[in-house]
């Protein structure tokens, strides 16, 4: 029996001359029998198609050489979720009044000035200037939507920075209809990510142009079907990109993932295949539970275990390759974002007091991309100083680049949010929250990225990323460990050491009358 399958082609390799070959009528190439129709061309993707195959084709396609994957397209399988990378909290208890003017976001506060502000009772003070402003700058939110009337986004003309847009219309590579519920966000989440990103009051990069990447299966509550299908959500940014004739950067901001869930069982199971038995005290002899490709929960516990998929990581090396700058949520699921092969790749599992697992990483994945982990700061050093640490729940390891804070986060949220315990009015229509959880560090660091890109436009993801992260700050603690890895090239888990600082939004300093202009980072740009 046929069914749809994506197959995936390695860098470097033609796709076009893969596609002849298995849709030649006399047959050729791994699938020799037949001429095998594609189900759904990709023509914006140079590594990716969708080919109608039997199980047996999909498993000989596979073993080609220039093959990356074949695999059932991530919206039409059952046992994996998509999901949004934030952990909902209780009422934020902050001894604060909750509106526009008295409460920001304590992210802006850490980064732009290179000292913890977290509890410390200068949250409140929202007066700290800005030198840039992601004037000239694309964000695409890819997310649940925005709500694009929410004050947070409304310029000094009273125009909405969050842009309508209709991405099938935007290019002409791509073909489909974008539902008439696109342009609300009937969540929360995508609000809240834009408005720390580029919100007036919440944000960084209060003058960049704002776009909604709605994603099918992000909606929120009664909203089904108004998202585009993630084969097409990479594409349309890419060609809507590559199509500008105005030199503006984009820069796409990723708070989602996909996962599994597995539970806990005393006897036996399976895992991605794998069957495995319960047969000795794993707390006294972890080695069986090593290196076997297994990641198995405490007994009686369900976990959510991150899942890869080739084709959405593909689709973030293309975006990135056509020069579009992307931040993503390293995710809340303890886990170690593994390598790309070794004991961690294959899913070992550590048990113990805190029951720490190292699996891979959630999809969407790049290399090239700024992968964010979350800290918060409710450490005291000696003179009573707040320090960074690492927030427990965030994903930790060598892939994880960048850390940003992601704790209690203040910003906007939709009017049909669903935090409905956590949002609080600005008036009596529009609505503020506090959220936690990678989603919200990963967006802070977008807004970053943003204000260098309105002097430097022409920047690479390669120059941008190595750039902010030589600009990081190496302060980290472990409170598991109590540990202080400030002398430390990398943090938890083989985690960079970096903690995301922002030279862009401030003023210039004043030395000695001497005015040094963003002190010396952009020597020739004057503020308006």
């Amino acid at each position: 029996m046929e069914k749809e399958y994506t197959v995936v082609v390695h860098k470097g390799v033609n796709l076009v001359e893969l596609e002849s070959e298995i849709t030649a009528s006399s047959g050729a190439g791994p699938i020799p029998n037949r001429s095998v129709d594609i189900a759904n061309p990709r023509p914006g993707s140079k590594r990716q198609t969708h080919f109608m195959l039997t199980d047996e084709e999909a498993t000989a396609l596979e073993a080609d050489s220039r093959v990356l994957a074949v695999e059932i397209p991530p919206d039409q399988r059952t046992d994996i979720q998509i999901g949004l990378n934030s952990t909902q909290l209780g009422n934020f208890t902050k001894p604060v009044t909750f509106d526009n003017n008295t409460y920001i976001n304590w992210g802006l506060r850490r980064s732009i000035m290179e000292i913890n502000r977290y509890g410390s009772g200068i949250t409140t003070d929202n007066t700290f200037p800005y030198a840039l402003t992601g004037k000239g700058v694309d964000i695409v939110i890819q997310d649940s939507g925005i709500q694009p009337d929410h004050p947070d986004f409304i310029d000094s003309n009273g125009i909405s920075r969050v842009k309508p847009i209709d991405w099938y219309a935007a290019q002409s590579v791509v073909s489909g209809t974008q539902s008439s519920n696109y342009n609300r966000d009937f969540d929360g989440h995508g609000t809240l990510c834009a408005s720390i990103t580029a919100g007036n009051i919440y944000g960084f990069a209060k003058d960049a142009h704002l776009y909604s990447m709605k994603i099918a299966g992000l909606e929120g509550p009664g909203d089904a079907g108004s998202g585009t299908p993630i084969a097409d959500c990479f594409d349309v940014i890419k060609e809507w990109h590559n199509a500008k004739t105005n030199g503006r950067p984009t820069v796409v901001n990723m708070s989602w993932g996909y996962s599994s869930t597995v539970t806990g069982d005393p006897t036996s199971g399976t895992y991605r295949g794998t069957g495995w038995v319960w047969g000795v005290d794993y707390t006294t002899d972890l080695s069986l539970w090593q290196n076997t490709g297994i990641v198995i929960p405490v007994e009686g516990t369900t976990r959510r275990i991150p899942v890869r998929i080739a084709s959405v990581d593909a689709d973030v090396d293309e975006l990135i390759a056509a020069g579009v700058h992307v931040a993503i949520a390293a995710g809340n699921d303890y886990y170690k974002g593994d390598v790309s092969s070794g004991d961690d790749y294959d899913n070992t599992v550590i048990f113990g007091a805190s029951t720490l697992f190292y699996a891979r990483g959630s999809s969407p994945h790049s290399d090239d991309c700024f992968m964010v982990g979350n800290i918060d700061t409710t450490v005291f050093d000696e003179n009573g100083v707040y320090k960074d640490r690492t927030r427990g729940s965030s994903s930790k390891g060598p892939r994880v680049n960048i850390w940003a804070p992601g704790t209690n986060i203040v910003g906007a949220t939709s009017t049909t949010n669903i935090y409905t315990t956590l949002d609080s009015p600005i008036d009596d229509t529009f609505k503020i929250v506090s959220n936690s959880g990678t989603s919200f560090a990963s967006p802070q660091v977008a807004g970053v990225a943003a204000l260098h890109l309105q002097v430097n436009a022409n920047s690479t993801p390669a120059q941008l990323k190595t750039k902010l992260l030589a600009e990081a700050k190496p302060v980290m603690y472990d409170t598991a460990s109590d540990t202080d890895y400030a002398s430390f090239t990398t943090s938890l888990l083989g985690a960079s050491n970096k903690v995301l600082f922002d030279k862009y939004g401030r003023q210039p300093v004043e030395v000695n009358g001497a005015n040094l202009k963003l002190q010396g980072i952009f020597p020739n740009y004057t503020p308006d």
